[in-house]
């Protein structure tokens, strides 16, 4: 049995899909008493392993990585009467495209990303390649299932002078199909390496930072965490969450606990034995609507004291604060009762003394004369 014939790859422009096509073999064009279809592998880059389809059709589209070699092969399968219902599989044919490579290895740019940002606006970035020429410009061509043909950035990003990467609004963005992206770099003196990408830009999204986060003690002094979400596409279920907390005190920092919810709202711990808590949050595409995502920006801390523990704290400082004037003023009129003793004594009972001295030689005078008049 033959295997199919004519076989032909052709590449439409779209940056990665390639349409294989095949006719049937000119032996089995007439036979009407078995069914006849195709077995067809093609070597998967991104996956490193060859993918089967099984078709009755004489084409098949699939996407592969032009920067790689492009390895087809298809057989025929025939089952019916002729075959006395057992199916029989004709050799392969084989197609191999190689790869265009052409331009230094060290041209091709290097460091790629995008990030879909709150699903709003996609931009990806590169480095320059280490061989880059002076005077070389880099393009970007994009192509998704929505668009007829390839298209160039809608808008370039510039790093002194230089196109560093591309912006691309949410009208030019199509999720849940692959994103196909070539960078080529032009130079008036030698031909440069091309890049190609392929992604899935809902597995790219870094939503917003959480803005506000809302802390509660209740009866039994544990703490409820709960927190808004900002004004972004990304429908909630579609999110996860990250909650950080931490202790503050007299010692410094703490790392208490991390953990992850699809809640918007966790009970903490207890506040015993901390006098403040403090906590913030971030988020990303929970696996339920992507594969993968970017962590948002954390929150900013929010921070919760023991009323308590801060009470007690407060009371004996005040207490203290008492005590402490109570001590001064006893021991400021313990002094001026000392000060006021040594006065009284200089200024009072000095001349005093004196007096009573004076007042005794008086009398001691007085007596003698006295006595002169009675001889």
């Amino acid at each position: 049995m033959d295997p199919p014939e004519n076989i032909g790859i052709d590449d439409p422009g779209h940056l990665g899909p390639l349409y294989i096509h095949w006719t049937a073999p000119a032996s089995l064009t007439n036979l009407t008493a078995c069914s006849m279809r195709y077995h067809l592998e093609y070597f998967n880059t991104y996956q490193s392993r060859w993918t089967v389809i099984r078709t009755v059709r004489t084409w098949y589209r699939a996407q592969f990585d032009l920067e790689k070699e492009v390895r087809v092969r298809i057989s025929t399968l025939l089952k019916g009467g002729c075959t006395n219902g057992t199916e029989l599989k004709s050799p392969f044919t084989e197609m191999v495209l190689p790869p265009n490579n052409t331009g230094p290895v060290g041209s091709r740019v290097q460091g790629f990303g995008c990030v879909f940002y709150q699903k709003e606006f996609m931009e990806c970035t590169w480095e320059t390649g280490l061989e880059e020429p002076t005077q070389s410009q880099y393009s970007l061509y994009f192509w998704h299932r929505e668009m007829e043909q390839a298209e160039e950035c809608p808008q370039y990003i510039h790093s002194n002078g230089v196109r560093t990467g591309c912006k691309f609004t949410e009208e030019s963005l199509s999720e849940f199909s692959d994103f196909n992206i070539c960078i080529n770099s032009s130079s008036p003196k030698v031909v440069l390496r091309l890049a190609f990408f392929s992604l899935q830009i809902q597995n790219y999204v870094k939503p917003a930072a959480i803005e506000t986060v809302h802390l509660e003690a209740s009866p039994d002094r544990r703490l409820q965490v709960q927190w808004d979400l900002p004004n972004e596409r990304i429908p909630r279920h579609c999110l996860e969450y990250e909650v950080e907390a931490r202790e503050e005190g007299v010692g410094g920092q703490r790392l208490l606990q991390r953990n992850v919810t699809n809640e918007m709202t966790l009970t903490s711990l207890s506040m015993d034995g901390a006098r403040r808590k403090c906590f913030r949050v971030r988020s990303r595409m929970h696996h339920y609507c992507a594969d993968r995502g970017f962590w948002s920006d954390w929150s900013h801390w929010s921070c919760h004291s023991d009323t308590e523990s801060d009470a007690v704290v407060g009371c004996a400082v005040v207490i203290g604060i008492i005590i402490s004037m109570l001590i001064l003023s006893l021991f400021g009129w313990a002094l001026w009762r000392k000060w006021k003793a040594r006065e009284g004594e200089i200024i009072t009972f000095g001349p005093l003394h004196k007096l009573m001295e004076y007042s005794k030689g008086l009398s001691a005078r007085s007596h003698f004369n006295k006595r002169r008049e009675n001889q």
